[in-house]
């Protein structure tokens, strides 16, 4: 025994010390592991000196609790774990067992020179593994974590993320934490990679965009800008963290608290790479290669923030996608509103860069409204244009219309209170205070500007006014007073500050400032975004009123009413004064055709009967010269001499717009001939004994703008329509007369008898036909239909009903109501069958008043014109017969049209209100008045 008293304990830590040296030579020694020396941190001195006084400074010790060797150094862990498993042991017992097995991982065959694992390793073998202690981990993370090398991982640009650095070129490199295995070594190491990764990676998207000259756009510079300074703040923030310190106390806890602390920013950098189409498990290669289009880009930012917003994300997060949805959307409202025209006054453009303007929350450099150009905005609003998504349907549905009523009233009335407002209207940008939130659901606009917190430097421009009074010099003009700045001193900016800080700081005061959950008036960002837009709504709406109000206002030129009337009395004949000077201006019933002709005149043509004399009398067809142009021109102006345009409304005459309209009818109203084709020579026009011979003649009239909104080319071309079959019309029944004063003082077949009850029997129904089809198409046809059409006109004027909301619906009904005259007249393209049988039967009708004008010419004998007839009463009675079957085949395919119809006739008989008889609900009542007895349905039963 040694005289020297013995001391277990240190006996055990001095025996520990020498087996661990020893292991870590025999480990140094190998030649595989001599580039890992550096990376191995030196063992602590296991003095008893040392172990005491690091007792002393240690703080891990309570101060209840005695320092003695019994607690300087625990042989076990305080936990045991009843377990087979080295996984399931503690971090340090696996880490411990890791870190002694490396030395055999694998063995080398003396013969084969193969390499052979003896177990399973966690990780390739060829890897190349480089271990680092917590200090060096975190003095390298300081770096990547911002996107830049460190002398850990390097930025591979071509791959576009961070490798290990020292490893061999192709082959995998694995970084292992002092203490730490391969799997939580990774895992701690991921989020710091992924977060630089992810700032490079958005680094590099920002100058990819800002080299796309061509591409970029208002909104794309913006959200480029607005993206850099987010990219600036979350900079600011993580260089803020724990990683900063440069002198990090390294404790069991400083690793986990790091990898804690930036949880929050790795999601707003995941975020935004996922917006920018940059994340991870995206390679370069993949990177979508689609121009950024500002719809798109707009209507994706506002999607992500919904998304946030519905799983209440962290307020930074929701925050930061707002600030780019605020700053990104600025330039495309702007445009937005100058197209309907709102706050685009001078009044306000002053006002505006007066004082200084409001953001949602802080200083966001808002810029005054009004400066860019439409041109620069990149954004073209047109009907078919697709907008953002949040956009609320009201406001797309109503913009169209509003931008259509914007050009019109200022072309009609350029002075109207809604172009030009009494008071300064509230500015569209998005909001997120609360307070501003209820401010505007209370009042519908923003509050005062001296409420709100001080403005920095971007905020308003310099006070170049102040600025001039301390130069020597003359003075700007107004329109020259931007160059001012010029003037200044060089580095000097007026007081004003610009940089790439101010606006890190506004954006931190957004953040700071931005609410942590909407208020209960706005609850979810739809919402938000509807109180957002509804002055605009309220605008676009305004506009559609106001020129509404000016084409229904009495006193106006542009008195819709007056103008519906002017084309109903001449374009649809129903004036009576129009159409009788017209009637005799180109058709004759007359019986004489000496009369007709003139006396002492030459039969050498045909007698064209049913049209007028002079038309025929100089052998050509059609007619021309000034006579005709000058009977049509008095025509015109003789009816407006009797102010037959409105008969059922004389006040009319004491308005000053009525009176203006009707002075000017005569003016807008005007003959001119059709360009027919006239290819073979033979065409049906081209012939007076055809009813197609007044076909190359219509009536046009020049509407006043703006009011071809309404009395549009398409609906003026169905006007013409209607006119000319109307022409069609009067023909056969100046000609029917014609052939009834002929047949009545002259016996046409004196000889046969049967022949001539034929021919007083199919006078007398050819006769009837035309009668009631005039008096269908007068009466039902353009009368019942254009008749309550005017007064659901006049119903909206007077307020009892608001079926128009614009000009535009007034518009579609107007062109509707038209539809249905020509469904009534069998005009549609689908009705083709029905048409070509009306058609027919007074083409038929007209080669028997054509045949009857021969034999009273002497020009057919009586015995030619007796097989002619018997053939035109066969086609004829074939015809109405065919034609009472379709129009009968039609209402059964339009049931539910003549169930409306009858419905529409119980509530005309229960009320005041007239209903319009429809378009081939109206064939109804040609069917009754034509074969009220079913006798020509049942003509071959």
């Amino acid at each position: 025994m040694v005289d020297k008293p013995q001391d277990p304990i240190v006996h055990a830590i001095e025996r520990e010390k020498a087996t661990t040296l020893a292991k870590r030579d025999a480990y140094n020694s190998d030649p595989r592991y001599i580039t890992r020396d550096r990376d191995t941190p030196a063992l602590p001195s296991l003095s008893p000196e040392v172990l005491w006084a690091k007792s002393v400074a240690g703080g891990d010790q309570h101060s209840d609790q005695v320092v003695s060797w019994d607690v300087l150094r625990q042989s076990h862990p305080n936990r045991s774990y009843n377990t087979p498993f080295l996984t399931e042991q503690s971090s340090d017992v696996s880490a411990s067992a890791q870190y002694q097995s490396d030395s055999f991982f694998c063995i080398v065959d003396g013969i084969t020179n193969e390499t052979f694992s003896m177990r399973p390793l966690p990780f390739d073998l060829r890897a190349s593994v480089v271990r680092v202690n917590e200090l060096e981990l975190l003095e390298s993370l300081r770096m990547t974590i911002l996107g830049t090398s460190s002398f850990l991982h390097t930025w591979d640009p071509v791959s576009e993320t961070f490798l290990s650095f020292g490893g061999a070129e192709n082959l995998p490199n694995k970084l292992i934490i002092s203490g730490k295995d391969e799997t939580m070594s990774s895992s701690l190491l991921k989020r710091f990679l992924d977060i630089g990764t992810l700032m490079r990676r958005l680094e590099v998207f920002l100058s990819v965009v800002r080299t796309r000259r061509k591409e970029e756009n208002a909104t794309v510079h913006a959200f480029s800008h607005a993206l850099s300074v987010v990219l600036v703040y979350l900079r600011d923030q993580l260089s803020r963290g724990p990683l900063s310190n440069f002198c990090i106390p390294v404790s069991s806890k400083t690793l986990s608290g790091t990898w804690l602390y930036y949880g929050d920013l790795e999601e707003i950098v995941v975020s935004l790479a996922s917006l920018c189409q940059r994340g991870l498990g995206l390679s370069p290669s993949q990177y979508p290669r689609s121009t950024m289009k500002p719809v798109a880009l707009l209507s994706r930012i506002y999607k992500y923030l919904d998304t946030h917003f519905r799983k209440s994300s962290s307020r930074s997060l929701v925050a930061v996608f707002a600030y780019l949805l605020t700053m990104s959307s600025k330039n495309y409202l702007q445009a937005l509103c100058r197209s309907v025209s709102y706050a685009d006054s001078n009044s306000q453009r002053a006002a505006t860069s007066q004082q200084p303007q409001r953001t949602a929350i802080g200083p966001l450099d808002i810029e005054d409204f009004d400066q860019a150009s439409p041109e620069d905005d990149g954004v073209l609003f047109a009907e078919d244009d697709e907008l953002p998504s949040f956009i609320p349907r009201e406001l797309a549905e109503a913009l169209p219309a509003a931008q259509k009523s914007l050009k019109l009233l200022t072309a009609a009335q350029p002075s109207h209170p809604v172009l030009n407002p009494p008071v300064r209207r509230p500015f569209i940008t998005w909001v997120w205070s609360t307070r501003d939130i209820q401010d505007l659901w209370s009042t519908g606009s923003l509050s005062e500007a001296g409420d709100v917190a001080p403005t920095i430097g971007p905020r308003s421009p310099p006070d170049l006014a102040s600025a001039d009074s301390n130069l020597h010099g003359c003075g700007y003009q107004s329109e020259l007073v931007g160059f001012r700045i010029f003037d200044l001193e060089p580095g000097s900016n007026g007081g004003n500050t610009f940089n790439e800080h101010s606006m890190h700081a506004a954006l931190e005061s957004f953040i700071l400032s931005f609410p942590p959950v909407l208020p209960s008036v706005t609850p979810n960002l739809s919402l938000l975004t509807n109180l957002v837009f509804s002055p605009l709504i309220s605008h676009a709406a305004s506009l559609s009123s106001a020129l509404l109000s000016i084409f229904l206002d009495q006193n106006s030129f542009l008195y819709v009413h007056d103008h519906l009337v002017l084309l109903r009395s001449h374009m649809l004949l129903t004036s009576p004064s129009f159409k009788s000077r017209l009637t005799a201006a180109l058709f004759s019933d007359t019986d004489d055709r000496e009369v007709v002709a003139g006396g002492g005149k030459s039969f050498a043509l045909r007698w064209a009967v049913g049209l007028a004399p002079f038309l025929t009398e100089r052998g050509t067809w059609p007619p021309g010269g000034s006579d005709l142009s000058f009977f049509l021109r008095t025509v015109i102006v003789d009816s407006q001499d009797t102010r037959s345009f409105d008969p059922d409304d004389s006040q009319q005459e004491h308005e000053l717009g009525s009176r203006r309209i009707a002075e000017e009818a005569e003016v807008r109203l005007g003959f001119a001939i059709r360009d027919l084709a006239s290819d073979t020579g033979r065409e049906r026009w081209l012939n007076p004994l055809y009813i197609e011979a007044l076909d190359f003649l219509y009536l046009d009239y020049k509407v006043p703008h703006p009011l071809d909104v309404i009395i549009t080319s398409d609906t003026t071309s169905k006007y013409q329509r209607i006119f000319s079959f109307l022409l069609r019309l009067i023909r056969v029944e100046s000609a029917i007369r014609a052939a009834f004063r002929m047949t009545h003082q002259n016996v046409l077949f004196p000889t046969l008898n049967q022949s001539r009850k034929l021919l007083t029997y199919f006078r007398f129904v050819a006769h009837s036909f035309v009668t009631t089809l005039s008096a269908y198409i007068f009466d039902v046809a353009i009368g019942g239909n254009f008749d309550a059409f005017l007064a659901r006109v006049t119903a909206c004027r007077l307020g009892t009903s608001s079926e128009f909301t614009d000009v535009f619906s007034v518009a579609e009904a107007h062109s509707a109501v038209l539809n249905d005259i020509l469904s009534a007249c069998l005009m549609r393209s689908a009705q083709r069958a029905a048409g070509d049988l009306l058609r027919g039967c007074l083409e038929l009708i007209l080669e028997l008043c054509v045949m009857i004008g021969d034999l009273n010419d002497g020009r057919l004998q009586e015995y030619q014109a007796l097989s002619v007839l018997d053939v035109l009463f066969t086609a004829f009675r074939e015809k109405m017969s065919t034609l009472v079957k379709v129009l009968e085949v039609l209402l059964e395919k339009d049931l539910k049209s003549s169930q409306r119809q009858e419905l529409l006739l119980a509530l005309q008989e229960q009320s005041d209100v007239r209903h319009a008889p429809g378009g081939v609900e109206a064939l109804r009542h040609l069917i009754l008045r034509l074969d009220i007895n079913e006798w020509w349905k049942n003509l071959h039963s």
